[in-house]
């Protein structure tokens, strides 16, 4: 098994080559996709609240964020290759959002660590610069003690594979102003232009 820090240093240089990438010809590259404007988000469950630290070292409590749509995504920043993905999709819509005027008092993103033994607060906010992460989007850590019930809520599961990486679910809660999860994106289906409609969508309707 390569040295974590091997496996870093790879998974490090694999992140940048993907965020460094340009959202307009990462977008005309990919097929054009069936795209809903106006998405049918039923009502899944009541969002498990949490408590988590950002790596400014501030508490984080997702019934804090009441009024605002949260997207939630767990990651860990020594994955090669899912979660650069998952966050280069999530900068791509960061910046749809700051186009079209949806800030961070409307939209806020979370990235949770799935993996807290190693992503400290600077680890993460290393992570975080390097997708240029904005005001609106937080990554968030715990000690894997008060982490845990998080994950278990979230039914994130995560297990160590021979090769020194975590295997866990990969998923996205999209979570309305009123703490209510209205879609669960796996990655294979997450693509963050329908992602950003069904934010419009979620912003423009009516309060409960």
């Amino acid at each position: 098994m390569l040295p974590r820090t091997i496996v870093c240093a790879v998974a490090s240089a694999a992140m940048a080559l993907v965020a460094s990438a340009a959202g307009a010809h990462e977008q005309e590259a990919r097929p054009a996709p069936s795209l809903s404007a106006a998405p049918h988000l039923a009502v899944i469950r009541h969002a498990p609240d949490f408590s988590l630290i950002d790596v400014s070292g501030r508490q984080v409590r997702l019934a804090d964020l009441r009024g605002r749509v949260v997207l939630l995504a767990f990651i860990y920043t020594g994955c090669q290759d899912a979660c650069p993905l998952l966050s280069h999709r999530m900068a791509l819509l960061q910046a749809r959002l700051a186009k079209n005027g949806l800030s961070a008092d409307r939209v806020q993103l979370l990235s949770v660590t799935v993996d807290p033994e190693y992503d400290t607060a600077a680890v993460l906010a290393r992570y975080a610069s390097d997708f240029n992460a904005k005001a609106g989007w937080l990554f968030l850590r715990e000690s894997p003690e008060r982490l845990s019930p998080v994950l278990t809520a979230y039914d994130e599961w995560r297990k160590r594979v021979p090769n020194g990486e975590l295997d866990h679910p990969a998923r996205l809660h999209l979570i309305d102003a009123a703490g209510r999860v209205r879609e669960i994106y796996s990655l294979a289906f997450f693509d963050e232009r329908q992602a950003y409609l069904d934010i419009v969508a979620l912003t423009r309707s009516d309060p409960p």
